[in-house]
């Protein structure tokens, strides 16, 4: 799993921060933030290991994405390569960068209907703008989507965790006001997932969901901001809203808050992302 550090680049902007930062409006698209709560209609039974509500992991299917930052546009591909069931059931998924070109290709572990090991890849483009280079990072405990029979079993109102360790140090330097980035080698990131059965109407460029499933997460992890006076730990908390069309995936995601907590006091960063997705291809099996 990589890439988990992408939005190290935001921190030098606290250097010299205030203490709290009122985030502009973000309007990339004239797709709305979803308001409308819709009526329930049951969500079809799975059908094999890797069928996920969250992440149907189907051999051949292809998601295209639109990050939207304040520096402009950004297009992202996740395709579902193949499936190996031997002792473990693995998919092999690649996650393109269209821009750049770069290609990231790693295993996930399907588990009876449960996502295991899922690369933070959402991450990489909710930070996409800052990123200097990619970041490697491994899964070490829980889940990163329940099964189906966990969710519709709590009427999709469930909360799960996961953890990750950074694979690598990672250093970032030449950041504005001339503060590094640093990371420490086998630094836990933490992940927590939360929904309360809310299915809200939402609008994406590949189409009309009118009954997606939110998703709220918040993802932490300790840093080092390397200032001219010397280094201070921190830990940085990235909350984000996300909405999934069950059997389709990822619909739409936003960042609601950044922020740096360094010795008791919370600087906020201001951060602007829109994720939508543009197209989705089911793939055969």
């Amino acid at each position: 799993m990589k890439r988990v550090l992408l939005f190290l680049l935001l921190l030098a902007l606290t250097a010299c921060a205030p203490t709290a930062t009122v985030q502009p409006a973000l309007a990339p698209t004239d797709t709305p933030v979803p308001t409308a709560t819709v009526a329930f209609t049951p969500t079809p039974v799975p059908d094999g290991p890797c069928d996920n509500p969250l992440l149907p992991l189907t051999p051949g299917s292809v998601w295209t994405y639109r990050v939207t930052t304040e520096s402009g546009e950004t297009f992202y591909t996740l395709k579902v390569l193949d499936r190996n069931d031997g002792a473990n059931i693995v998919v092999r998924v690649e996650f393109t960068n269209q821009k750049t070109g770069a290609a990231t290709i790693e295993p996930v572990v399907c588990l009876e209907g449960a996502i295991e090991d899922f690369p933070l890849f959402a991450l990489d483009m909710h930070f996409s703008n800052y990123l200097a280079r990619s970041f490697n990072t491994y899964h070490d405990s829980g889940l990163y989507a329940p099964d189906y029979q966990t969710l519709a079993g709590k009427d999709w109102s469930v909360a799960w965790d996961a953890k990750y360790l950074t694979e690598d140090y990672a250093n970032i330097k030449n950041l504005m006001g001339g503060s590094d980035i640093v990371v420490a080698q086998s630094s836990f990131i933490d992940l927590a997932f939360e929904m309360n059965g809310t299915r809200e109407a939402v609008s994406a460029p590949a189409g009309e969901y009118s009954q997606a499933l939110k998703v709220v997460q918040r993802v932490s992890f300790p840093v080092t901001l390397t200032l001219p006076t010397g280094g201070t730990g921190g830990i940085l908390t990235l909350h984000t809203s996300q909405w999934y069309e069950p059997y389709v995936g990822l619909v739409r995601a936003q960042t609601e808050r950044a922020a740096l907590k360094l010795n008791q006091q919370e600087i906020v960063i201001p951060v602007l992302n829109l994720i939508e997705l543009t197209e989705f291809v089911k793939g055969g099996g």
